[in-house]
């Protein structure tokens, strides 16, 4: 069994934990902290250079510590013991709480333990880390990492043929190929991406990551005000953008195919709002249906009072979603006549329903359908989102 003798303590430890063990000296190293807490400062400066370094910029932040140093974590548990310590104010919180001061001092950032701009992880094991600034420190390392930044906007796709987000290529399953030029991607262009190429140097981030309010699909305009949605930075170093400078940048290099507009900052709940705000939406769309036969002014009584439909997941997407029977409510139909076998729909309904399906039918899987109460068979040629209004 370890006894006080076994054990001697630097300065620092002394004063914060018991005075009853021998004191270090000049060149001993404390059994509670290796030293750590007497060069604090010299952990504060590494923090500061690496934040300088690389351009982060923040104004919350926290300070999270891990010990990889089996013998300090015994020592300390059986120094408490040896003592009796009953307090709270172990190697990992006191450097926290010493190093989180001179940050507030110094560079006048505020601690935010719930939801901080970044994370400054302090790592300490027995074995020396390589390329350490300071000899006395040379078992601690400094990581820092930037939380997501999150910006809300609405789209408008103005062109067919360019999918929300990216598409890994049929072939290669996104690892590259000759039909996809080595990209990965099977379309060279996404809504995503027209804006993440500006966006991922302006905030020195990672990656992005594109939250849509729904999406249309490829072949589907986005009109009127747009679609609302969260573009997730990861990993940024820069988080005050100039948003009104990012709209301008977006909308004149995208060259008419895309359009951005109402950006404003928001935090991650925003984020799962807008993408889970799909069936608390209404959406109104222009869709034009081509019959095989005429179409009378019966049939088109018979299709204005389409209201509750029963909607089994689509063929065309039951390789990706559930297959269920999902209800969804038409709110308003118009249809006017283009020729005896066309004719435009104008729809406002709940979010989540598949406007192709409700005039097909998709071989039955969509009750009531355009087609069933007509008795004509219908296919979707054109569709145009008019308007995404989500609460």
């Amino acid at each position: 069994m370890s006894e006080i003798n076994d054990y001697k303590l630097c300065s620092r430890c002394l004063a914060r934990i018991s005075r009853k063990f021998p004191k270090t000296s000049a060149d001993e190293k404390c059994s509670l902290c290796d030293n750590l807490l007497l060069h604090v400062d010299k952990i504060y400066q590494v923090i500061y250079n690496k934040i300088h370094k690389f351009g982060i910029e923040f104004e919350t932040f926290h300070i999270a510590c891990q010990v990889n140093y089996n013998e300090l974590n015994v020592a300390e548990k059986e120094i408490h013991k040896q003592v009796n310590y009953k307090g709270n104010n172990g190697l990992k919180k006191q450097l926290r709480k010493e190093l989180s001061a001179m940050i507030v001092e110094k560079m006048g950032k505020t601690i935010d333990y719930k939801n901080p701009e970044v994370i400054i992880n302090i790592k300490i094991r027995k074995k020396a880390f390589p390329h350490t600034p300071y000899a006395e420190i040379k078992n601690l390392t400094v990581f820092i990492d930037s939380n997501p930044l999150f910006i809300e906007g609405k789209y408008r796709k103005l062109v067919r043929g360019i999918p929300q987000t990216k598409w890994p290529c049929t072939k290669c399953k996104g690892k590259g190929c000759e039909s996809c030029d080595g990209t990965g991607q099977q379309y060279k262009e996404t809504v995503e991406g027209l804006i993440g190429k500006h966006l991922l140097p302006m905030a020195k981030g990672k990656t992005i990551k594109f939250h849509g309010s729904g999406r249309e699909d490829i072949d589907v305009l986005m009109l009127g005000e747009g679609r609302p949605f969260v573009i997730e930075v990861k990993h940024p170093f820069v988080r005050k953008i100039d948003l009104k400078l990012l709209r301008r940048v977006v909308n004149s290099h995208s060259e008419g195919k895309i359009e951005i507009n109402d950006l404003k900052f928001v935090d991650n709940n925003r984020r799962a709002a807008i993408k889970n705000s799909s069936v608390e939406s209404y959406k109104i769309y222009s869709a034009i249906a081509e019959f095989e036969k005429g179409v009378t002014s019966n049939d088109l009584k018979k299709i204005e009072k389409l209201h509750v439909i029963n909607q089994r997941t689509p063929i065309r997407v039951s390789h990706r979603r559930a297959d269920k029977i999902r209800t969804r409510e038409i709110k308003e139909l118009e249809a006017e006549r283009i020729n005896s076998k066309k004719l435009r729909l104008k729809i406002k309904c709940q979010g989540g329903l598949y406007i192709k399906e409700l005039i097909s039918g998709d071989e039955g899987r969509t009750v009531p359908s355009v087609s069933s109460v007509t008795n004509n068979k219908a296919l979707c040629t054109q569709l145009d989102v008019l308007k995404v209004h989500i609460p």
